[in-house]
Order: structure tokens, then C-alpha cells, then sequence
């Protein structure tokens, strides 16, 4: 008896850690538009969005960064993000 609820409780804690480990779309920052304001050039590399509430946003660019085409300084941009940074930055329509 002692074995079976050892096992069981050995499996639940197994479980609970499973669960919490998964990725939460409920911790995924919303996507952020706004105009560049500076970058650096190359992979890895940086560039500053001020949004439209006028907050300064860093994006650090990798090589797994989608980027929707080359920027400059004046650029709308609307940037997206996963867990693990900075997933997609893309110009916003009519902004070029």
C-alpha cells in the first residue's frame, strides 16, 4: 500500500512540474508598434521603438529575428514577441 501511494504521489508531482514547465500564451508580452528611433547594424543587434504612448522599447535582434525588411531611423514598425525575445519585426503598411 505504502508503494502505490509513493508511485501515485511521485507521478501527481511529475505531472504538476510537466504543466508549469509548458509555455504560457498568457505570458506573451503583446506586440508593439511604434517608430524606430535608433539600431545598430548586424545580427545580433539592437533597435528602439518609441510606441505610440511614447515609451522606449529595446529589441534585441538575433538570428532567429524574422525581420519584414531593412530599416532606418523613422521607420513604423510593429515588432512581435515570443518567450525566448524577439520573434518578428515587420514594417507597418504605408509606413515606407
Amino acid at each position: 500500500m505504502r508503494r502505490l501511494i509513493t508511485s501515485a504521489l511521485t507521478s501527481l508531482l511529475l505531472m504538476v512540474i510537466m504543466i508549469v514547465s509548458l509555455p504560457n500564451p498568457v505570458h506573451a508580452l503583446p506586440p508593439v508598434q511604434g517608430e524606430v528611433i535608433s539600431m545598430t547594424v548586424g545580427i545580433p543587434g539592437t533597435m528602439v521603438i518609441r510606441d505610440e504612448k511614447g515609451q522606449l522599447h529595446i529589441l534585441n535582434l538575433t538570428q532567429q529575428t524574422q525581420l519584414g525588411g531593412h530599416f532606418k531611423v523613422g521607420d513604423k514598425v510593429l515588432a512581435f514577441f515570443s518567450p525566448y525575445g524577439v520573434s518578428a519585426v515587420q514594417p507597418l503598411t504605408g509606413s515606407r
